[in-house]
């Protein structure tokens, strides 16, 4: 996941896995954070007691990961998730034929 571009911009709906990664953390504390990443790792350095240093390497490890489904199905990134649908459209495939004429149903 990318910071400014997935997680800044979209920093309320991160904030449920952020939760999870960090317990000590409260929802309406990180909903008034601006969703940077220093931000994040001072308010968790006041809660956590750890140092914004250790922080800043666990969120770089949380940011890594892959982007929780509940996040990538959320209707504020509708629109993104549509267009990039389109790059696994194969070439002559009609989107809203069947799948299995593909042979790539499941």
């Amino acid at each position: 996941m990318r910071w400014n571009k997935d997680i800044q911009e979209h920093w309320e709906i991160f904030v449920e896995a952020a939760l999870q990664e960090w317990p000590e953390a409260r929802e309406s504390d990180l909903l008034a954070l601006d969703g940077t990443r220093s931000g994040l790792a001072r308010y968790l350095s006041d809660v956590t007691g750890k140092s914004p240093d250790l922080l800043l390497e666990e969120i770089a490890e949380w940011q890594s990961g892959t982007m929780p489904a509940d996040i990538r199905m959320d209707e504020h990134l509708d629109n993104a998730n549509i267009s990039v649908s389109g790059r696994f459209v194969a070439p002559g495939e009609d989107v809203y034929d069947e799948d299995e004429a593909f042979g790539t149903a499941s």
